[in-house]
């Protein structure tokens, strides 16, 4: 398998025959880059929805694995760390790069953990928007990649109802799963959840065990509504670290005898708390209140670390013509966190305060959109590196867009972001401190031909005093290197391409990302495959019986910390997986399938230092079996 085989493929299907049934693509309903609903054909970004129901098809376990399946989005797993999502080019600094939310609030962390994903039951996420190179307005720092949206289930407005889900597989695997929902009056409506999940690794010594508790509810008032979430989660895992390339050639499954190799043995305890507030003042103004607060504790090798974020972010929506409107918002952001380890104490804060305004106007078939945002943001702290450090930053959007038909749409959009560096890049700094600074340049088309939707974008990205780790600059406090900022101009250009037939009872779907990067000096950003394609067939037996089909591709790239583009590129690689489920229209669904069906030998995640490649193995050829039943 190479990659002729799959873009003969992508050529093939995309040539088929006429639709026969009628699809609504465009107009799925998702949360915009404005914070407030929209359908697919008003925004202008490639943007990609993933439903419940197609994460459910394809066999998605988690957010990750979901992910996977979009072109736009390269899934970037390493032992003992949550998964980073690199949109269009980021590399290494993918978890800094991109925001994540759920429900429309960031779970980005303040130091390199980012975003954590993993305890995120899959069962219970409504859909998936990902919006490459947007929010940068609307949620500043660290947008500059784009950002993903996980959107989770509302509480139903039935009396009683919920389901039991139990699943086995390889590697040990044990889930099970309880949501009961209840709807208490006409008002009140409550959905609780609980998951338990264990897990051996593919490699020896690894281990992920989860365990969390959720609570839903939604109150209902005359002229809005209000909404409260609380999930708590205990995950303990074990990684074997990396291997040689000697080493995975014996056995990719060995833990390395070399006693520098990390390897990691953590656990993780997180309490998350949202609430949102929405009022209807009259029939053209609306008022949103969203606020968080989140306690976590993290302990590894002899290190305990202590993170607390309080999130509050209020907006007004004044409609003052159809389909035209102005948002103006602000957002206050207060992130500590602490490294208790054999090293001493350390605690570094972040303060940030930021507003943004967002006019949006349409005449005629045109729609114009203009946002802006100041933010001004703090650190302190007490170690060795800085006592205090200060930045004020601007992100500016401009778009404009043409619907030519009753189905066809065009974009062009203009989009300054920033991202300061985080607290542990901070800690291990090399020169001065800049934020760096990114400028993107998008153009696409969205449409249905005949019976297939077509989206399509083509960007140019610069990024100026981009933040790295420059493994080159060793000190005494800083082993494995020093970041920095780049001293020139990166850039990213690319095409995104997705395609999606209907049929009577098959629906066929493939995308496809090109990218050439240019780091410094006309080297390629390592970690970057130039092509990722994604091919997937869903075909309906009967109103019973599904079969899902999915291929991945992914092309050649450096290696993640080969700036130099020194090593050998890691090679391409095709992954393929077939699920099956069986709705026996009683309430019982039964599942099952294959991962890496074709047993491809690849890697999670592959290394360069100093003129070593370290290897992270992923897993064979694996199965898993589930059982859900829903009253």
């Amino acid at each position: 398998m190479n990659k002729k085989f799959l873009l003969g493929a992508l050529v093939v299907v995309a040539n088929l025959a006429v639709a026969e049934q009628k699809v609504v693509k465009l107009e799925e309903s998702v949360i915009t880059s404005e914070n407030t609903f929209a359908t697919v054909a008003d925004i202008p970004k490639n943007i990609t929805v993933l439903t419940a129901e197609e994460i459910e098809q394809r066999g998605a376990k988690t957010v990750a694995e979901a992910l996977k399946l979009v072109s736009s989005v390269t899934v970037k797993e390493m032992g003992g760390a949550d998964a980073a999502f690199d949109m269009r080019g980021q590399g290494a600094t993918a978890k800094s790069n991109v925001i994540v939310l759920v429900d429309g609030a960031p779970i980005n962390s303040i130091d390199l953990s980012g975003y954590k994903t993993s305890s995120i039951p899959v069962d219970n996420i409504e859909r998936i928007e990902v919006i490459p190179s947007g929010g940068s307005v609307l949620y500043g720092d660290g947008a500059i990649g784009g950002t993903i949206n996980i959107v989770t289930k509302m509480p139903k407005d039935k009396k009683n109802y919920g389901s039991l889900n139990s699943e086995i597989g390889s590697y040990g695997l044990k889930k099970q799963q309880a949501i009961y929902g209840t709807k208490i009056n006409d008002k009140l409506s409550l959905e609780l959840d609980y998951l338990k999940k264990e897990k051996d690794g593919y490699r020896d010594y690894a281990k992920d065990d989860l365990e969390s508790f959720g609570l839903r509810t939604r109150y209902k008032l005359a002229d809005g509504e209000f909404g409260f979430k609380y999930n708590y989660s205990n995950n303990e895992f074990r990684a074997p670290g990396s291997l040689t390339r000697e080493e995975v050639d014996g056995d990719r499954t060995q833990v390395s005898n070399d006693p520098n190799t990390w390897k990691v043995d953590g656990k993780t305890e997180k309490n998350d708390f949202v609430g949102d507030y929405v009022y209807n003042i009259d029939s053209n103004l609306e008022f949103k209140l969203l606020g968080t607060f989140t306690h976590e504790r993290y302990s590894s090798n002899g290190s305990n670390y202590k993170t607390e974020i309080k999130y509050l972010k209020p907006q007004l929506k004044y409609s003052y013509l159809d389909d035209s409107y102005v948002v103006i918002g602000g957002e206050v952001f207060e992130g500590e966190t602490r490294n208790f380890s054999n090293y001493g104490d350390s605690k570094v804060e972040k303060e940030s305060i930021a507003g943004f305004l967002i006019n949006s106007y349409t005449v005629d078939k045109f729609r114009f959109t203009q946002g802006y945002r100041r933010q001004n943001i703090e650190y302190t702290g007490k170690n060795k590196k800085f006592s205090e450090k200060k930045f004020k930053e601007d992100s500016v959007e401009l778009t404009g867009s043409y619907l030519y038909s009753d189905s066809g749409s065009t974009y062009v959009s203009y989009t300054t972001g920033f991202r300061a560096p985080n607290t542990d890049e901070l800690n291990s700094w090399d020169g001065e401190y800049k934020p760096q600074r990114t400028e993107t340049y998008e153009v696409g088309i969205k449409d249905y031909i005949g019976n297939t939707y077509v989206s399509t974008s083509v960007f140019y990205i610069e990024t100026e005093n981009e933040i790295y780790l420059d493994p080159t600059a060793i000190k005494p406090e800083n082993p494995w290197g020093s970041n920095k900022n780049l001293d020139g101009t990166s850039k990213r250009k690319g095409i995104e391409f997705s395609l999606e037939h209907y049929f009577d009872k098959l629906t066929i779907s493939e995308s496809l990302t090109y990218m050439e990067t240019e780091f410094k000096d006309g080297k390629d950003i390592p970690g970057v495959p130039n092509v990722k394609g994604v091919l997937n067939f869903n075909y309906r037996f009967n109103d019973k019986l599904t079969l899902n089909n999915s291929w991945e591709y992914y092309g050649k790239m450096y290696a993640n910390g080969d700036e130099e583009n020194l090593g050998s590129k890691v090679d391409n690689y095709i992954l393929s997986g077939v699920s099956f489920s069986y709705d026996f229209k009683d309430g019982l669904i039964v599942s099952a399938g294959i991962n890496n069906l074709f047993n491809e030998k690849y890697y999670d995640y592959v290394g360069y230092n100093n003129g070593t490649l370290s290897y992270y193995p992923a897993a064979e050829r694996n199965y898993y079996l589930g059982v859900k039943y829903s009253f």
